[in-house]
This record gives structure tokens, sequence and C-alpha cells, in this order.
């Protein structure tokens, strides 16, 4: 085999190598027996995709071997190499149950943040090296670095007006018929404002789900969401406000205080609920511009359940402003199930 066969040989067995490591990762660190593994879900379809481009890359550049330069070639097997380190970083994070600092930047958790940092690394650098493959095997010229650096942020654009566009693409009403009745009523947290009143949009995900369960659409009303510092959790704070407003009888309200995160409630009610209780039908109970990522969450988890928007509304710009940040959101759990 010729000495540039192999290097593309090498670029295209890292690309595998790391589809296989990413299938893992997503699957090992939420909890999830790979057997669950299917291309059906949009993340996994997804991450073949990426994948097949690279293979499509390297036979391209096998064809113009002849006439690529040993130094491409160099360069993107280093690449190659350099993208893949931060998942193998992730692989051994996980198999460690290492635990990252448990502080906040920008009011962000910095455990939350070091994976999404991670993630992106690699997945943005396959994706470089999808399109240098491609680019150097059409025009050997320093231009084609500078095309690939143009072709990710287009594709990363093209990603979020996708995702954006996916955030209206649900319609729970149709979902549901009139007489459909549910075990469990998921509230999923969200803000809480000073003095524990929960926000505006908080509000109205708790009003909704005493309202299915006073109409007696769902047996128990399921509470969700830990605390920032200094701040009662969500889920105290909903059942407090559940109590103080409602006729609920508090033996059918459960509470859990210890997620932070849309992907950990809906973890949470995979383990702690559902493999308990195999046969029970769940609804989780969120905003519209919401619904869609939770849908793909509980998709991905393989959860029997079904979503419902709260009846609050939100002016353009904050529905704009709330969208956009879940069409981040979305692409994150889509391509690393985070």
């Amino acid at each position: 085999m010729r000495k540039e066969l192999k290097y593309i040989a090498f670029i295209f067995s890292i690309g595998i190598l790391n589809l296989f490591l990413l299938y893992f990762v997503k699957y090992n660190s939420n909890d999830l027996s790979i057997s669950l593994f299917s291309l059906e879900k949009t993340g996994n379809l997804f991450n073949l995709i990426v994948t097949f481009g690279l293979g499509i890359g390297c036979i391209l550049l096998a064809v113009k071997s002849k006439f690529i330069s040993e130094s491409n070639l160099k360069f993107l097997s280093i690449l190659s190499v350099l993208y893949i380190f931060p998942l193998i970083i992730m692989l051994i994070v996980n198999l460690t149950d290492i635990e990252f600092i448990d502080s906040y930047f920008l009011g962000y958790p910095i455990k939350k943040i070091i994976p999404v940092i991670l993630f992106v690394s690699n997945q943005t650098g396959l994706i470089y090296v999808l399109f240098l493959t491609m680019f150097i095997s059409l025009n050997n010229s320093l231009m084609v670095y500078l095309y690939s650096i143009v072709s990710v942020i287009s594709l990363i654009l093209f990603l979020v007006i996708f995702s954006f566009i996916n955030t209206y693409l649900i319609d729970e009403h149709q979902y549901l018929s009139d007489d459909e009745k549910f075990d469990y009523g998921i509230v999923l947290g969200a803000a809480v404002w000073s003095r524990n009143v929960p926000s505006p949009i908080f509000r109205g995900r708790i009003e909704k789900g005493a309202d299915l369960y006073l109409n007696k659409i769902i047996k128990k009303i399921q509470l969700t969401g830990g605390n920032a510092p200094g701040e009662l959790s969500e889920a105290r704070t909903a059942y407090n406000y559940l109590i103080s407003s409602y006729n609920v009888s508090q033996k059918n309200i459960i509470i859990e205080e210890v997620t932070s995160t849309t992907n950990e409630q809906i973890k949470y009610v995979k383990k702690r609920v559902q493999n308990l209780y195999p046969n029970e039908k769940f609804i989780f109970v969120s905003d519209d511009f919401h619904l869609r990522r939770v849908e793909e969450m509980a998709d991905f988890y393989d959860l029997n359940a079904k979503v419902v928007s709260s009846e609050y509304k939100l002016n353009f710009e904050k529905s704009l402003y709330y969208r956009l940040r879940e069409s981040i959101g979305l692409i994150l759990f889509w391509f690393f199930a985070i």
C-alpha cells in the first residue's frame, strides 16, 4: 500500500473509532445500556451522517492521492488525533467516575461547562477534518483551510436554523385524546426568583400540573429540580406553591431536589420511576418552546411519555430568546446526549 493511502486509511479509521466511542460515551454517561441504541434516534443518525461524510472525503482523497502532498495528509492525520483526544478524556471520565469542580462560572456549573467544551471540540474538529478531506481532494492550495473554516461555520449556522425551526414542529394536543390518563405528571423545574418565588415560566408549569391533577388526567405530580446556592430547590418551591394554592393531596406529590438540567430530570424519571414502575404512563409538563427537546430526550431514554405545554405565554422577544437558547440545547442533545 502506498504511503498516501496509509495516511488516508488512518484518517478514516480514527473517524470510525470516534463514532463508536461517541455512541458508547453518550449511552454510558446517561446510565443506559448500549442495547437501547437505535439509528432511529435523531442524534445517533446525525453522528453517523457526519462520519459518512468523512468517509466520502477519504474516498475522494484516495482517488486523487497521487496529486496530494504528503504534508497535507500528515496534517490531516495530526488533526484526527487531536479531535478524538477530548472524546477520550470524556471516556476516561465516564469510566472512572471523575468529578469536575463543583463551582460556577458566569452562573453556570463548571461540571456542566467542561463536558460541553470537550464534546464540541471533538465534533467541530471532526467536521473540520471532513471538509478538509473534500477540499484538499479538489484543490491543493492553502485556501482549502479557509474554505473549511467557512464551511464549518456555515454548517453550524444551518444546524441552529434547523433546530430553531424544530422548536415549532410540535403540537402536543395532536397526541392527547380527551379521555387519556397518566400515572405521573412530571413538572420540569425552572427558575426560582428571590424570596423563593417561582418565576412566571415555572409558575405556569406548576399550575398546569395542578390543572391536570384536579381534572384527574394524572394521578400523581412529580416535581423536579435542585437549587442554586442560597435558594430553595425548584422542586421544594413548586411543592410549597402547590400546597398553598391548590387542593392537591400531599401524598400524591413527589419531589426530587438533586437534578439541575432537563436531561438530568428526564434521566431521573427513567432510573427512579420507570425502572421501578415499567408500566406507568408519564406526561411531561413544560413550555411550548421546550417541548421539542423534552420529546427528543424522552424518546432517547425510551420512556412511555408524552408532553404538554403550560398555558403561560411569552411575548415575541422572550419567545425568540428562549427558542434560540433551546436550539443550542437541542443540538447539544442530538450530538452528545447532554
